[in-house]
C-alpha cells in the first residue's frame, strides 16, 4: 500500500491543486469588476497560488534572480510616433489611420502627454497638456466603444494619472476563426500617479509613484474611418506575488508544468532564446517540436502570447491550451479578460 501511495502521490496531488484553483478562480470571476480605468476594462490577474511541488520559486535560483522582480526594468518607451502637437488642431479631428500599430502608437502618444491629476498628489500645477489630448484620443475609439464609454466618463477613467508611457507593442494571438478586419495587440503601460489628497494628507507631502499593467488592445478596420480602437483590457501588475507564491510567472516552470506534466506533450526544454523582453521556449515531445513565446513584463512576470508547433519544418501557430487553462495564456479567450 506505501508503494502504491508513492506511485501515485504526484499526480494526485496535481489534481488535488488544480481543482482547487479552478473552483477559486470560478468564485472570483464571478466577482470580477468591469470598472474603466484608464480608457480600459480592469481585470484582476491570476490568484496566487501555492507553490507546486517541484516548480521553480525565486529562492531555487541563483542570488541575482530576486533583482527581476525587486527592480523594475529601465526599459525604453516605445516611439509614438505622434504627439500631441502633431495632431493638435482647431476641429479636434484625428487622422484615418492606414496601419493598426500607427493608431496604437497615435493613442498612446496622446496620452502620454495627457494627466487628470485634479483631486490627487503629485507634480507642481497643471502636467503636460492637461486634459487637452483626451477628446483627441477618445476619438481613435469605434463608435460602439465610444458609446459604452461617453468622453466625460473616458476622461474620468484616467482619474490619478499623472503620465503615461507605453513600453510593449507585440501581435497577439487570434483565434482561427477572426474575421481579418479584426486584429489584437499585446501592450504594457507605466503610468505615474499619486495617492488621493484627502484631510488628513493635503497639507503634508507625498510621493508619486510608478504602476504598471498589461493587457490586451483589440482594433478594428472600420473602413472609411480606417483601423480604430475597439476595446482595450488591463490586468495590474504585481510586483510581489510572482516571487514568493506559485509557478505560472515562470516561461520554464509553465511550460514543464502544464505542457509536460498535466498534458504530457513535452518530454524536455531544449532551449530558450531572449531577444530583448521577448523568450521563445523551444521543447520536444514524443518526435514533435514545440516553441512557446512569451514576454516578459516589468514586474519580472513571464506572459504566455503564442504556441508554435513545426510542420515539415515550418514553425506554425496552434492552441494547445484546453479551455479551463487559457488563463494562461494572454489571448481574447482568456476568461479574465471576458
Amino acid at each position: 500500500m506505501h508503494e502504491l501511495w508513492n506511485t501515485y502521490r504526484k499526480p494526485l496531488l496535481v489534481l488535488t491543486l488544480a481543482f482547487a484553483f479552478i473552483v477559486g478562480l470560478l468564485v472570483i470571476y464571478h466577482h470580477t469588476s468591469t470598472n474603466y480605468v484608464m480608457g480600459a476594462l480592469l481585470h484582476p490577474g491570476i490568484p496566487g497560488t501555492e507553490a507546486y511541488d517541484g516548480s521553480l520559486t525565486v529562492t531555487d535560483r541563483d542570488d541575482n534572480e530576486a533583482e527581476r522582480f525587486h527592480r523594475p526594468s529601465g526599459s525604453p518607451a516605445i516611439n509614438t510616433k505622434y504627439s500631441f502637437p502633431d495632431l493638435q488642431n482647431a476641429r479636434e479631428s484625428v487622422p484615418v489611420f492606414k496601419n493598426p500599430e500607427d493608431l496604437i502608437k497615435a493613442y498612446y502618444g496622446l496620452l502620454r502627454e495627457a494627466s487628470n491629476m485634479a483631486g490627487y498628489h503629485g507634480g507642481c500645477g497643471t502636467i503636460g497638456f492637461h486634459q487637452e489630448p483626451y477628446p483627441y484620443a477618445w476619438k481613435l475609439l469605434t463608435e460602439d466603444y465610444r458609446k459604452v464609454l461617453p468622453l466625460q466618463k473616458f476622461i474620468d477613467s484616467f482619474k490619478g494619472t499623472g503620465h503615461t508611457t507605453l513600453l510593449k507593442l507585440i501581435p497577439a494571438w487570434a483565434p482561427p476563426d477572426t474575421p481579418d478586419s479584426i486584429r489584437y495587440y499585446m501592450v504594457e503601460t507605466e503610468v505615474i500617479t499619486g495617492p488621493q489628497i484627502t484631510d488628513e494628507t493635503k497639507n503634508e507631502p507625498q510621493p508619486s509613484y510608478f504602476a504598471y499593467y498589461y493587457g490586451l488592445v483589440t482594433v478594428e478596420d472600420t473602413g472609411r474611418e480606417g483601423w480604430k480602437i475597439k476595446r482595450i483590457d488591463y490586468i495590474p501588475e504585481d510586483f510581489l506575488c510572482a516571487p514568493y507564491h506559485s509557478w505560472y510567472w515562470d516561461a520554464s516552470a509553465l511550460v514543464e508544468i502544464i505542457y509536460g506534466n498535466w498534458y504530457g506533450l513535452v518530454e524536455k526544454i531544449d532551449s530558450i532564446d531572449r531577444h530583448d523582453s521577448l523568450f521563445m521556449v523551444y521543447a520536444v515531445g514524443n518526435g514533435q517540436l514545440y516553441r512557446f513565446d512569451f514576454v516578459r513584463l516589468t514586474n519580472g512576470e513571464d506572459i504566455l502570447l503564442r504556441e508554435n508547433v513545426k510542420f515539415a519544418g515550418v514553425w506554425k501557430e496552434t492552441n494547445l491550451l484546453r479551455d479551463s487553462e487559457q488563463i494562461y495564456k494572454l489571448s481574447v479567450l482568456n476568461p479574465r479578460l471576458q
